[in-house]
């Protein structure tokens, strides 16, 4: 991404450096009808769910009765069997155990250093916490791939993730820099914008990172935008009904993740900056640029534990859209059921401007990925290698004649698109939605 030559204001910072460990093998990818599933605790049937049909599609979150066990579906599917296809559902037990009578648990108090099996009920801070992986004393509300809080007791909160929606039939998105020193608050954000990205996430200890774990600063406050952030946001996702998703990376800001620790941080990291916003719905995977390359198979694992976390989470890539490196890692993504859509970026580079250029490199990605998984990246400005707006319209329009459902657009940045009168989610914006 560029950036503009601003001063950047002072800010408060989000840092949450987790601590987690590794060694946990990847997601299963789904099993054969002949094989049994491993390693599941069952769980008692729930009393308000179906029973489980076969050929009927159920949606991340669904709750069956299966065989007389509860299951959730972990992600969308087409009615696969529970105890078959383990990749899709798992043993649900969030309505196994009734609530104590009493208001409270009988569990014993967490105690750092002890080691925990899955399935081990704690008391922490005055709550329970259930493990979800064995673990060698992990503190509960900190490694929250460990421990989630345990339902069975009524004196426990629930968690209570912000509202997390699907993604758009057609995006119009565009990206929010934190380093302008007064931008437009993000409720007021021009209403064609549906997809709003919030740039960027940056690895602590400087890219490509040091622990994993990554931290995002607020924009400046000139008209208010960083005191109300908090509240912007969600009454952007509540009342206006867009998407938020956090980008991590982009200008110089590369990370790698070469082991399953520092992905387990990243992890934690970006639930940190998720609870301290109320939530937000997708992540921007910017972190590949450069002489940075993707760490694939764990860049696939972060991806699809976020999207485990909070069902509906939307997962995003902007790829060079000449670069055959980037065109392999998001053809791995898509295929992992990892990646929503591809965003190719065509400004700040040679030819990246010119229509005859654009046209047929989009073409290439749609048959690479399909049009669905497809946005096209603008910039609109009046600078080298970006586009004026009469340029970027025709453009467009004869990348949608060719290719009707693919996805939508975004533009490079939100902030100069108001200095410019709103012209690209005005002119461009109703384009892609109508």
């Amino acid at each position: 991404m560029s950036r503009d030559l601003a001063t950047i204001a002072s800010r408060l910072s989000f840092l949450v450096v987790a601590l987690a460990a590794g060694g946990l093998g990847c997601l299963d990818s789904g099993a054969s009808q002949d094989e049994v599933a491993l390693g599941h605790t069952e769980s008692a049937a729930c009393a308000g769910s179906p029973e489980w049909q076969q050929g009927q599609w159920y949606d991340a979150g669904a709750i069956v009765n299966y065989q007389g066990s509860a299951y959730i579906a972990e992600h969308g599917n087409p009615g696969y069997i529970p105890t078959v296809s383990t990749y899709f559902w798992e043993p649900y037990s969030g309505c196994a155990a009734a609530p104590d009578p009493g208001g409270s648990c009988s569990y014993p108090a967490w105690q750092e250093g002890a080691w925990y099996d899955e399935g081990a009920v704690v008391i922490y801070e005055g709550s329970a916490y259930v493990a979800e992986h064995g673990n060698p004393g992990y503190i509960p509300t900190v490694s929250t791939y460990f421990w989630d809080p345990h339902p069975g007791c009524s004196d426990t909160p629930a968690p209570e993730p912000g509202p997390i929606g699907a993604l758009p039939a057609k995006v119009v998105a565009g990206y929010y820099p934190n380093w302008t020193p007064a931008p437009v608050r993000i409720r007021d954000i021009n209403s064609n914008y549906n997809l709003i990205y919030l740039f960027h996430a940056k690895p602590v200890g400087g890219p490509p990172g040091t622990t994993g774990a990554v931290t995002w600063t607020p924009p400046g406050d000139g008209r208010g935008a960083a005191t109300n952030l908090k509240a912007d946001i969600q009454y952007a996702r509540t009342v206006q009904g867009r998407k938020i998703i956090l980008t991590v990376g982009g200008a110089g800001q590369g990370m790698s993740f070469p082991n399953r620790q520092k992905s387990q941080t990243f992890v934690d990291s970006v639930v940190g900056i998720y609870d301290n916003l109320g939530g937000f719905d997708g992540l921007d995977w910017n972190t590949f640029e450069a002489d940075q390359d993707p760490d694939t198979e764990e860049m696939i694992w972060i991806s699809l534990e976020l999207k485990r976390r909070f069902p509906g989470f939307i997962i995003t890539a902007p790829p060079a859209p000449w670069n055959n490196r980037d065109r392999i890692f998001c053809k791995a993504m898509v295929d992992a059921g990892a990646l929503d859509y591809a965003a190719p970026q065509y400004y700040d580079g040679p030819d990246l401007d010119q229509q005859s250029y654009i046209v047929p490199s989009v073409n290439e990605w749609v048959r690479l990925l399909g049009p669905t998984r497809v946005v096209v990246g603008f910039g609109i400005a009046d600078a080298q290698h970006y586009m004026s707006i009469d340029e970027a319209i025709p453009t467009w329009n004869q990348i949608e004649r060719s290719h009707p459902t693919i996805r939508g657009a975004f533009d490079w940045e939100i902030h100069s698109d108001e200095l410019g009168g709103w012209s690209f989610a005005n002119r461009v914006g109703p384009l892609v939605t109508d």
